[in-house]
């Protein structure tokens, strides 16, 4: 798959599986010192050439200044982490349980295989953009290849994109299956 098809592929698949709305989240692949990641405002459903941008993983450059304002967190994994792509997206489950709990545990079989011990819901002060974040979901990242910001989403990495997003729709999938499973067990409580 080349180089911008990837993007293109997890950006739509993000949207189309309703884990960003048009015009959020954010993705990056390293690239030795530099990494590539999306322009500001670029619509990852819509990904072209020209919202993909270059820039150093330490220090600013020239084109610091367009990329995704999530570029803290994204130099914080690249440095502390062997992460060769990351995936930030808000899928709704997920933070809908964030809200609700400090450790999301997945009650389906497939979601305890993969996250059997329990990912942490990272609680910091400012959740978007900050240098707080991504210092904070660093001890979330040694455990699992995710970490959940409360009220804001997750950060996923890997080895490519493609395995971002498996762990972001894996986790989402079990996300979706406790609230199923409270909703029916409250309803049946009901009758």
């Amino acid at each position: 798959m080349s180089f911008l098809r990837a993007f293109q592929q997890t950006g739509y698949d993000l949207f189309a599986q309703g884990m960003n709305n048009t015009h959020s989240g954010n993705l990056s692949m390293r690239n030795n010192r530099m990494m590539t990641i999306t322009r500001s405002g670029s619509m990852l459903h819509r990904l072209e050439f020209d919202d993909l941008i270059e820039t150093l993983i330490k220090g600013e450059d020239s084109q610091t200044a367009r990329v995704s304002r999530e570029i803290p967190v994204h130099r914080s994994i690249y440095n502390h982490t062997n992460a060769n792509a990351i995936a930030h997206s808000h899928p709704p489950h997920i933070i809908a349980l964030s809200l609700l709990t400090d450790c999301i545990i997945p009650i389906d079989a497939e979601g305890a295989y993969f996250f059997g011990r329990g990912i942490n819901v990272t609680r910091v002060n400012n959740p978007i953009a900050s240098e707080e974040v991504g210092e904070k979901i660093l001890a979330e990242l040694e455990k699992y290849p995710l970490a959940i910001v409360k009220g804001h989403g997750v950060f996923a990495t890997g080895k490519d994109l493609e395995e971002c997003l498996h762990w972001t729709s894996s986790l989402e999938h079990s996300a979706k299956i406790i609230l199923l499973n409270n909703q029916f067990a409250i309803n049946s409580n009901l009758t």
